[in-house]
């Protein structure tokens, strides 16, 4: 213990002196700022107050020039001049709100004969227009005028001389200053090379034992990458059986509407066709009950069948998969009014029926994409295969996808269609061009989707 504090002795005396410059060299900075401050202010002071005095000097002579010679174009500069008198005079109230008294005296005495000679030349002007122009030249060559414009001068000159006076001073104490400051500033610099240097051997110490630290830290992540990697394939694993038992589900939902409910209304319609021939009756209104029963029924039976198809595709199950694409992007396509051009290859490939539903859905999602939200015209939908991948490409040509959902895929159904082509090993890509929609292209291997012998 006595040894450690025999070795951090030196080393906090050192801390100890360098702090001390440091704050030395802090308040030579700090003097250094505020002479440049006081610099730059006397700087903003300088050009406020001549932008008054050359925008009185300006509008004074418009004025003058326009009274004298009748000559119109002299008001437009005057105009001007006085239209930015009074933004010139606020900026000047501003630089010089921190003056001392006597200058904030001769500022506000400077303003108020600024807004008296505006309003007096303002005055003038509308005796020329009303008195014409020979009482307007009397007032103009009289003193009142050239009083007010002498008096702001030598008040400015005045100010002037009391503003440079006051840089000079600030300058000459900022070279002074200056020269401490660097005076200061190197000691600092070489009292912190000095610590630096006894500081090394602890600093060498430190780093073995960081590289110790981040060695058991890269095991510890290779660890958490592994579980991690573990965690997601089960992730994937549960979303994919989720996939077929919601399939297995709408396939059971679908048989069980298709036997039960289609049964049902089969019978019932049979029933009123019974009633119907065996009534018998000539009322139209009956008739017309008998009637709107039965569309009502017939209604029923293409509800039933387009939920029946929308769960599961009878056409997948019984003629395969193309069958089933071609009713399905016919049925879509034709309720939305869109041009669809299909290519498929000229003999249909034998595919497991979890591959043919997760082609079916991706096309149908990519489908219902387009017509909710595309505005498109156009679609083409092809399937061919190429060496060992089937290709599915589905492109429009409408508004096309937002740029951030298509940096991540953020949307439900673009996810559902991804996670169907990982599924198989496969890869989904969209890809947007401006002004040519969206195109779709998923990848599944072959030898992935195929159907065994077996099958």
């Amino acid at each position: 213990m006595s040894s450690a504090v025999r070795q951090m002795a030196p080393v906090a005396l050192l801390l100890v002196a360098v702090l001390g410059l440091f704050v030395a060299a802090e308040s030579g900075q700090r003097r250094l700022e505020a002479v440049s401050k006081r610099i730059e202010t006397s700087a903003r002071r300088e050009r406020a107050l001549s932008e008054v005095l050359q925008l009185l000097t300006q509008a004074e002579s418009s004025q003058r020039g326009y009274i004298l010679l009748g000559d119109v174009a002299y008001l437009e500069p005057y105009h001007e001049s006085a239209g930015r008198i009074p933004q010139a005079l606020r900026e000047l109230d501003d630089v010089f709100a921190s003056a001392e008294s006597p200058m904030k005296a001769d500022i506000d005495q400077i303003e108020r004969l600024s807004n008296a000679k505006v309003v007096e030349m303002g005055q003038t002007l509308d005796m020329f227009r009303q008195s014409g122009r020979s009482a307007a030249v009397d007032f103009v060559r009289s003193d009142i005028g050239r009083w007010a414009m002498a008096k702001i001068s030598d008040l400015a000159r005045k100010v002037q001389a009391e503003e440079t006076a006051s840089t000079l001073e600030a300058s000459r104490s900022w070279r002074s200053d200056r020269w401490k400051s660097l005076i200061v500033t190197s000691g600092a610099l070489a009292a912190t090379v000095l610590l630096v240097l006894t500081l090394s051997r602890l600093f060498l110490n430190y780093l073995r034992s960081k590289e110790r630290e981040a060695v058991d830290l890269a095991e510890r992540q290779t660890e958490l990458e592994q579980l991690v990697e573990l965690r997601t394939e089960e992730l994937s694993e549960l979303s994919t059986h989720l996939q077929t038992v919601a399939e297995q589900e709408r396939s059971a939902l679908s048989r069980e509407l298709h036997d039960e409910l289609g049964g049902l209304l089969v019978v019932a319609r049979m029933d009123v066709s019974w009633l119907e021939e065996h009534i018998a009756s000539g009322d139209p209104e009956v008739r017309t009950h008998f009637k709107r029963v039965q569309e009502a029924l017939q209604a029923g039976v293409d509800v039933k069948r387009r939920v029946i198809e929308n769960l599961r595709p009878s056409l997948l199950d019984n003629l395969g998969l193309l069958p089933a694409l071609r009713w399905q992007i016919a049925d879509l396509c034709g309720r939305a009014g869109l041009n669809c051009t299909e290519r498929y290859p000229p003999q249909e490939q034998r595919l497991s029926p979890d591959a043919s539903i997760a082609i079916f859905r991706i096309v149908q999602e990519a489908l219902v994409n387009i017509v909710k939200h595309a505005q498109a015209h156009n679609v083409e939908i092809s399937i061919e295969p190429q060496d060992k991948w089937l290709i599915i490409r589905i492109k429009d040509d409408g508004v096309g996808l937002p740029p951030e959902r298509l940096r991540a895929l953020r949307s439900h159904g673009l996810a559902a269609m991804r996670h169907r082509a990982s599924g198989f090993g496969g890869q989904l890509r969209v890809t947007r061009a401006p002004g040519q929609g969206t195109e779709i292209e998923a990848r599944l291997p072959l030898d992935r989707i195929r159907a065994s012998v077996a099958a």
